[in-house]
């Protein structure tokens, strides 16, 4: 039988453990998800086009992708992307559109509620 033992790279088991330190101290439930579904194998994380984030966001919203963000798809308005890892093509379309992509532990830190956070799978 085989043990799992999570992700090994400890920048992710660092961002982990934040989000779930975070999630405990405001008492916030959206952290603990993310965290879940960042624990994840890597084949499992969510990989999210550019068009999906499009079609489920509005102008100014900030949005976690607990996975990669790909490039397919166009996008027309300004958002907040935080995600593990992102494409250049989906980060030239997101920053050509006037938004930005920062990291998950960017977010964390100035979000710590999570108020107006959405996680797109």
């Amino acid at each position: 039988m085989m043990v799992r033992s999570g992700p090994t790279d400890p920048n992710t088991r660092t961002l982990i453990n934040a989000l779930m330190k975070t999630s405990t101290k405001h008492n916030v439930r959206i952290w603990k998800r993310v965290a879940e579904l960042i624990s994840r194998p890597t084949r499992k994380r969510p990989a999210v086009n550019v068009g999906k984030i499009a079609r489920h966001t509005n102008d100014g919203d900030i949005v976690v992708v607990p996975g990669k963000i790909l490039g397919a798809g166009t996008i027309s308005h300004k958002v907040t992307v935080a995600a593990l890892n992102a494409s250049a093509t989906a980060r030239a379309e997101i920053v050509d559109a006037g938004g930005s992509v920062i990291t998950i532990n960017e977010l964390l830190a100035k979000v710590p509620k999570g108020n107006g956070v959405t996680i797109i799978i």
